[in-house]
């Protein structure tokens, strides 16, 4: 009987020892996912900067065409004034050569 409690102590204390094992492991993971967690957060925070960032971009790319847009109406305004007061065999049109 007493060979068996000896046996049943060592497989005890070996169960034991795995299971601080087991626990030393764990506590490392969960450091290790609360680093990731907080370097997800902040690639999370540049992803809404850049999102910020590409829409004021698209939005002034907007204005641009818009702008290039009147531009554009307006040279085409003035040629064709020009063209009016000084005829057509005086003035060479955009485009044309």
């Amino acid at each position: 009987m007493r060979i068996e409690k000896v046996v049943l102590d060592k497989a005890a204390e070996a169960l034991l020892e795995k299971a601080a094992d087991c626990f030393d492991l764990a506590k490392s993971q969960q450091n290790l996912a609360d680093e990731q967690h907080e370097v997800a957060a902040i690639q999370h925070e540049n992803a809404d900067q850049q999102h910020e960032i590409a829409a004021k971009t698209d939005s002034n790319a907007d204005r641009l065409d818009a702008s290039a847009d009147k531009l554009d109406t307006l040279g085409r305004s003035l040629e064709a004034d020009a063209v009016e007061i000084t005829g057509n065999t005086q003035v060479v049109q955009r485009g044309q050569k």
